[in-house]
């Protein structure tokens, strides 16, 4: 796998599809699948449509963000394009509005983009040598319907799925993904990648459980608010297991988000904000009589310094690297000022890499916040 990151930070579309391609090392018709990261400021139909057109022999997948992740560091208002080419690989992309309403009447669309690139769903071993790329709109509650369509559909528990959530800059008005051109504000578009390399998908968090736990006794999953934690008033109840005043939850959020353990693994489901009455508005879905626990920062740089020896150790001649970062995890390291130190961690070791700031982090069944999902793919 050979993967070329370029970026652009044109105002307007068509300068800055002209500044990428021109960046590139080879014509566009070299290129076998195409990932664009894109901050919400362009006109997402103009930029999604004219790089279909660039790239017309390959697939073309991307996403709106709230930031853009590459070499020129954690940047805004601009375009990073990931265009990678490989003799072995096969991708093959879809895209399908109403995710969050009735999935299920894309059923055929998804079976027939896996079935291109010749993987079967229902296949216990399509996991061996193929997993998907997903990005979902952000703002429309969808990911966890999204997450059991897939493997509904999919049939192989062990088949790979990971991505983000599209961004708009923190504005929360609109979020847009596309593949090939077409462009929903409301759904997902995902990429298949079948390919006989190596690849290694992984999450990163820089929270540790702290001790506290608590019950969830009563919850809107639907809106992903919190109505009570131990039967009392949920920012009470947050306040007293942190050790403040209530008035200072609202402050303490963003470092002590809630954990939820699944299969021995701790995924974290961050706080969007406190409502006036005291409940709490979630950025994933919440469950009535699930029991969390409050969760601390562990020490950042060491901890990416971990994750990522961990993963060279899987893959050690990367050819690939997507990373996804949730917009909280950036406005940490950017409170921290610490996102140059990062870039320069990754660029140490040798590595190109691509990605964004999402709203959300898929990794199997699982949808997540505060999360790092990188994805690797040997050369």
């Amino acid at each position: 796998m050979k993967q070329e990151i370029v970026f652009s930070g044109q105002a307007d579309a068509e300068s800055a599809v002209q500044e990428l391609v021109r960046k590139l090392n080879n014509p566009p018709e070299s290129y076998n699948a195409v990932l664009f990261f894109a901050s919400s400021d362009y006109d997402f139909e103009i930029l999604s449509t004219l790089l279909h057109k660039k790239f017309s022999g390959a697939q073309v997948v991307g996403t709106t963000t709230s930031g853009e992740i590459s070499k020129q560091g954690f940047t805004s208002h601009s375009i990073v394009l990931t265009a990678l080419s490989c003799d072995r690989t096969k991708f093959s992309g879809v895209v399908f509005d109403g995710v969050d309403k009735f999935p299920i009447v894309h059923k055929k669309e998804l079976e027939d983009a896996a079935a291109k690139i010749g993987i079967r769903c229902a296949d216990s071993t399509s996991h061996r040598n193929a997993f998907a790329i997903t990005f979902v709109n952000g703002l429309c509650n969808a990911e966890e319907a999204l997450l059991s369509f897939f493997y509904a559909v999919i049939k192989n528990d062990d088949f790979m799925i990971a991505g983000g959530s599209a961004g708009d800059d923190l504005k929360f008005k609109r979020t847009f993904v596309s593949c090939n051109g077409k462009v929903v504000s409301d759904g997902a578009a995902i990429l298949f990648v079948k390919t006989p390399l190596p690849f290694f998908i992984q999450k990163e968090n820089i929270f540790r459980p702290s001790g506290k736990r608590t019950k969830i006794t009563q919850a809107d999953t639907y809106i992903r608010k919190i109505i009570s934690l131990d039967g009392i008033n949920p920012r009470r109840r947050y306040a007293e297991l942190l050790g403040i005043p209530e008035s200072k939850a609202d402050s303490a959020a963003l470092t002590n988000p809630f954990g939820r353990v699944f299969g021995g693994h701790t995924f974290i489901s961050s706080i969007a904000g406190f409502n006036p009455d005291g409940t709490i508005n979630m950025y994933s879905r919440v469950l009535a009589n699930s029991t969390v626990e409050l969760m601390e920062l562990v020490p950042i740089r060491e901890k990416i310094e971990e994750s990522l020896n961990s993963a060279l150790k899987e893959i050690q001649h990367p050819g690939c690297i997507i990373l996804i970062n949730c917009i909280l995890r950036t406005i940490i390291f950017q409170q921290q000022g610490i996102c140059d130190q990062i870039c320069r961690l990754y660029s140490s070791h040798g590595l190109d890499f691509a990605g964004f700031s999402s709203y959300g982090e898929q990794i199997g069944r699982i949808n997540s916040n505060q999360t790092l999902v990188s994805i690797i793919i040997g050369e």
